[in-house]
């Protein structure tokens, strides 16, 4: 994939998995933290040109907690006592039986498996990371 599409898709984001992976190095002292500078991240990469159609539903491990919100197409759910892998799985196949163009984006193979056995669409969080920011960097041109 070379770019993320411009047709209007719901990307049902494994908060947990993406935030520590990626802004762990970012100088966050806490998973709050962390995650807060996720989902600014992400709120960029909402109003993009080629992204503004879609929305993000993020999935965070854990009860709630105040981690912030990143725009208005961006909704944070927390899985408390159950786990983010059975609501994300459980969306992205609602979503495919009522013709909604869903992606689950998660770098967890586990996950991804039970996702593509649903026959949901599946993203590493590497691949949406690099593909939104070369959206971020083209519309900062």
């Amino acid at each position: 994939m070379k770019r993320l599409s411009s047709k209007p898709t719901v990307y049902l984001i494994d908060g947990s998995n993406f935030s520590l992976r990626f802004w762990e190095k970012a100088g966050g002292a806490s998973p709050e933290e962390l995650e807060r500078s996720f989902l600014a991240w992400l709120g960029e990469v909402a109003r993009t040109a080629n992204l503004k159609a879609s929305c993000f539903r993020v999935v965070f491990d854990g009860p709630y907690r105040r981690s912030g919100a990143g725009g208005p197409s961006i909704t944070v759910y927390y899985s408390d006592s159950e786990p983010a892998d059975e609501i994300l799985v459980e969306r992205g196949y609602f979503m495919r039986t009522e013709g909604i163009r869903a992606i689950v984006v998660t770098s967890d193979n586990g996950l991804r498996d039970r996702a593509a056995a649903e026959d949901v669409k599946t993203m590493t969080c590497e691949a949406f990371q690099a593909l939104a920011d070369s959206e971020l960097r083209k519309e900062s041109r």
